[in-house]
């Protein structure tokens, strides 16, 4: 047997060993055919095999991203960045700015911003956008993806019935005194905004799926936990797979509006191929620490009276959890308060039989505590990590107290208790780099005592996320037998460390053997050019 490609002069990154091994590599029919010293593996080499001399780099198993938005994700590549914003009035120059590109009837839309970090220390309202324009609609959603404003062409654009129904529960927010709105939304709001917004055409939803795949391809990501938002992103995905242009591999999450659909087709956890699986349920339980939606068990410190939004009541959430698991779905909830993720654990322990080897999660799992996470471990229940999260989420001794903000992020104590780490961004409301994420959970400002060694990290991006995602057998490591996903960095053994990550890039990127990505010198190389 001869290989199609094999790789030497490497240093490989072993996260089931933790080390860096120097060695070659070979890949047949998409597969790692074997690892070791060159010279054991010359017998491998045929006329039509590819070799290449990759001068010291480190070379990672495929990365994956745990928690992605790729629609969004996509869509959001051709929207007013607002992520550099640090007034309100950088705001809305950034706007006025993208503006011009746009045609007549296009929305405006703007994505990034965090009012954290504007001088004004206040949420931008519909009187800001309307300085903007008050003849086209325009939405700003806040990073976090749980609170957005519309400016007054927008909000007429809801409908008057609409807007009624969303204050009167509390997601179009008011002025105190006129009680007029503000233009404020949040929660369950920004599925009438998404709605009211012009329908996404079925060649537009393939593009933005293709920037998402390139952009998540051009940062060593292999494997995407992608979070759909609908048919019109799964009608997407399967076009392209169906024609052999999708150039990643995806574990679906469904929104759980799709459990009927999921349960009357007799779909479940684990049905598809090693390109496209099917994964979990996605349920929304809270919202967000930085909307002050996430649910707490004790009010917000700098917001006394509110514990944030339960999404769900106790015996809808048991319902859904029931019949989800019961269906042979895998069930992924996203909660990130104490209150939250307490909630959820209780309905998973009082599962019929019990979660069993399920392997449901818990997305973002932000605010902790021992005896919460004692409870995770002992149920089996995976932790869908963010680390990225611990950069932006500055503020929160400030929005906890610091009692509760000690237990903010723990993914030290996680992995210490037995609890499975998979590691993703959250993109696009964080960037989707994850040697990013990787950095944020080793070093500052993470607190020391949470903080992963480098190779906890990484296994967390790679092992972690193979086994949330029941892939475990064939993805995850550069073991023979393996997919051949591989990440080829800048770097050389000397750089792989905290420190020398923060210059490295990733310089070319392999999917199931298949180059899917390159750039610079290497990329001429593996091209044959």
């Amino acid at each position: 047997m001869k290989a199609d490609l094999i790789l030497y002069n490497a240093y490989l990154a072993l996260p089931d060993r933790r080390e860096l091994s120097k060695s070659a590599l070979a890949v047949k029919d998409g597969r790692i055919l074997a690892v070791g010293p060159y010279e054991q593996l010359e017998r491998f080499v045929g006329p039509e095999t590819h070799l290449i001399d990759l001068e010291g780099r480190v070379v990672l198993p495929g990365l994956s991203d745990s928690h992605i938005h790729g629609l969004a994700l996509g869509r959001s590549l051709t929207w007013a960045d607002l992520s550099e914003a640090r007034s309100i009035e950088e705001l809305l120059e950034a706007l006025r700015r993208h503006e011009r590109s746009l045609g007549p009837g296009d929305w405006l839309i703007g994505f990034g911003w965090d009012h954290e970090l504007f001088s004004e220390r206040r949420l931008p309202n519909k009187h800001d956008l309307d300085r903007v324009s008050r003849e086209r609609p325009i939405v700003i959603f806040r990073k976090c993806w749980h609170l957005c404003v519309l400016n007054s062409t927008a909000l007429a654009a809801l409908g008057e019935d609409e807007l009624s129904r969303l204050t009167a529960k509390g997601e179009a927010l008011t002025d105190p005194e006129t009680g007029e709105p503000t233009g404020i939304l949040i929660e369950g709001a920004l599925e009438a905004v998404r709605a009211a917004m012009p329908e996404l055409r079925p060649e537009k939803a393939v593009e933005a799926i293709q920037r998402a795949v390139d952009e998540a391809l051009s940062k060593g990501l292999t494997c995407l936990h992608w979070i759909a938002e609908g048919p019109t992103d799964l009608a997407a995905i399967m076009y392209l797979w169906a024609s052999g242009r999708l150039r990643i591999r995806l574990y679906l999450l469904f929104p759980a509006h799709m459990l009927p659909h999921l349960r009357a087709l007799g779909l479940r956890t684990g049905f598809g191929d090693e390109r496209v699986r099917i994964g979990a349920l996605k349920l929304m339980l809270d919202g967000s620490l930085g909307a002050r939606t996430a649910y707490l068990k004790e009010p917000y410190a700098d917001d006394p009276g509110n514990r944030g939004r339960l999404l769900y009541k106790e015996a809808e959430l048991r319902r859904l959890l029931r019949e989800a698991h019961g269906s042979g779905l895998q069930l992924a909830i996203h909660a990130i308060g104490d209150g939250a993720i307490e909630l959820a654990l209780k309905a998973l322990s009082e599962l019929p039989g019990g979660p069993g080897k399920a392997r449901h999660r818990i997305e973002h799992a932000s605010v902790l505590n021992p005896g919460l996470i004692r409870a995770m471990a002992s149920l089996g229940v995976v932790a869908s990590i963010q680390p990225r999260f611990v950069v932006s989420d500055f503020w929160v001794e400030q929005r906890l107290g610091p009692a509760r903000a000690r237990w903010v992020y723990p993914f030290k104590s996680l992995l210490e208790a037995g609890v499975p780490l998979a590691a993703g961004s959250d993109a696009p409301i964080e960037p989707i780099d994850p040697l990013e994420g990787l950095l944020a959970a080793v070093g500052p400002p993470q607190r020391p005592e949470e903080r992963l060694s480098i190779w906890e990290a990484l296994g967390a991006y790679t092992l972690g996320a193979a086994y949330a995602s029941f892939q475990e057998r064939f993805y995850g490591s550069l073991r023979p037998g393996m997919l051949a996903d591989l990440a080829i960095l800048s770097c050389g053994p000397d750089e792989f460390t905290p420190e020398g990550l923060e210059g490295a890039r990733v310089e070319a990127t392999f999917v199931m053997g298949e180059l899917a990505f390159a750039r610079g010198a290497l990329s001429r190389e593996l091209r044959g050019g």
